[in-house]
């Protein structure tokens, strides 16, 4: 799910339980503005998900809510997730640039090049 920054877990929750039926698991990424949530039952995640569908594909365009003090409405949308294979950027689960989770760096430029290393030899 995509989220604003400005909403509070709790306003989320209580918007969405209101609206769709209860959620078991929410947890809010500020830092990528996404939310990672899981509905007590399959129906309520299918109904929030087709909320999310664009107007012409027969949903709302996205969840409205209220943000917290007041400052305006935020839009949300909800999507089935996404297995590692599906996520983009990524291809069959491996991740991207060779990355490991060590901070990985793959330089541009031809093979041998990396980061701070001298030009390869003509």
């Amino acid at each position: 799910m995509f989220c604003e920054e400005n909403i509070s877990d709790t306003t989320l929750r209580a918007v969405l339980t209101t609206r769709f039926g209860p959620v078991k698991e929410l947890e809010i990424v500020r830092s990528k503005a996404c939310a990672f949530l899981e509905f007590q039952q399959q129906e309520a995640a299918r109904r929030a998900i087709i909320a999310s569908l664009p107007i012409p594909q027969g949903g709302e365009g996205g969840i409205r809510i209220e943000t917290d003090g007041g400052a305006g409405q935020a839009r949300i949308t909800v999507e089935t997730r996404k297995e590692r294979g599906e996520r983009p950027g990524q291809r069959g689960g491996a991740p991207m640039n060779g990355d490991r989770g060590r901070g990985g760096f793959r330089g541009r430029g031809g093979p041998g090049r990396g980061r701070g290393g001298p030009p390869p030899k003509q």
